[in-house]
């Protein structure tokens, strides 16, 4: 029996841009993440730029490379955009003790009881190596730390983190995390700082702090005054389309055309495309590869139909990748193969 789709009764996935992107980033802030599928390319629509991506990720922290605005300070101060971050912007920060005891900056966090929550800041050797990384319930004191040596890369204690990890990022720099698998509390103070003793205007360089509901790290996504979600590991203009600036609130969709699987034989026997009636519209086909599989396009205010005769087999599945000024399609379809 043949199956069609259409874009009215073909699951797709809406929100917006959460931030203004340039042409050349390679995260893209969302207002929601719900439902958005690695597996398939999406499209902003406002510059008809098709994107792929291999990651989501979320940021609770506010401000996540500005440490003066967002984090207190013990014992310590912070200078702002002081030496270049991994991205190879000078937006990393440098962190000064000025005592010769223990010396952090921390934030205070709401968290959801029972959930898994990891903590993680790129951090380089400064004048001392050791960095120390705590998620705190509530105010208590006398809890251990994960401390990391920033010269070697090890980790030198995991503390009472029931995981860590310490990632080379190059040129000195180091991604620490630790997770809590089951948060305790509705309230955690995170800290970051020296977990020793040491000499005054001993210094450390951090950047990109990021708090996840997870049970380890994402890529990161840069936040400033509100927590975000977003597509991760983006790669721009995918499909022979251009990469290009949007602002914030500008439509993103995601509109896979599948049958009961991402990467299934599938034959496509006819469509019906209609266009808005503003210009020519085209329609984009993919595979789930992301490789473009035909442009079909259609002239300005017209319905469009074609037939296929005993149909076109694309062997790894069919995705609608890419619409412009198109109202409404069509995809007539038959299994192309053993499900």
């Amino acid at each position: 029996m043949g199956t069609k789709a259409t874009r009215s009764n073909t699951t797709s996935v809406d929100t917006t841009l959460a931030a203004n992107i340039t042409a050349t980033q390679d995260y893209i802030p969302v207002a929601s993440t719900t439902n958005f599928s690695t597996s398939v390319v999406a499209e902003i629509e406002t510059t008809n730029e098709v994107v792929s991506f291999g990651t989501i990720s979320e940021n609770i922290f506010t401000n996540s490379q500005d440490f003066n605005v967002s984090w207190s300070a013990a014992n310590s101060s912070i200078g702002a955009n002081t030496t270049v971050a991994p991205d190879g912007t000078t937006t990393a920060e440098t962190l000064t003790f000025t005592t010769t005891g223990y010396g952090s900056v921390f934030k205070s966090e709401t968290v959801v009881a029972g959930q898994p929550y990891t903590f993680s800041v790129f951090a380089k050797a400064g004048v001392t190596n050791i960095l120390s990384l705590e998620q705190r319930l509530g105010n208590s004191v006398g809890v251990d730390v994960s401390t990391f040596n920033l010269s070697t890369g090890a980790l030198i204690s995991a503390g009472d983190a029931d995981s860590t990890s310490i990632t080379d990022e190059g040129n000195g720099w180091f991604r620490c995390s630790t997770t809590t698998n089951s948060s305790p509390d509705t309230t955690e103070v995170f800290i970051l700082g020296r977990g020793t003793s040491g000499s005054v205007n001993d210094t450390l360089f951090i950047w990109g702090a990021q708090l996840e509901k997870a049970l380890t790290t994402t890529p990161y996504l840069p936040t400033s005054s509100a927590s975000l979600v977003g597509l991760t590991t983006v790669t721009r203009g995918v499909n022979g389309t251009t990469a290009a600036s949007a602002s914030s609130g500008a439509s993103i969709q995601q509109l896979p055309f599948a049958l009961t699987g991402l990467d299934i034989p599938i034959r496509l026997k006819g469509l019906t495309i209609s266009s808005d009636g503003t210009g020519a519209g085209r329609l984009t086909l993919c595979d789930n590869n992301g490789d473009t599989l035909c442009d079909v396009d259609v002239p300005d205010d017209r319905l469009f139909e074609l037939s296929f005769g005993g149909g076109v087999l694309f062997p790894n599945g069919i995705f609608v990748s890419n619409t412009i000024k198109i109202t409404a399609y069509t995809l007539y379809t038959d299994f192309g193969g053993t499900l």
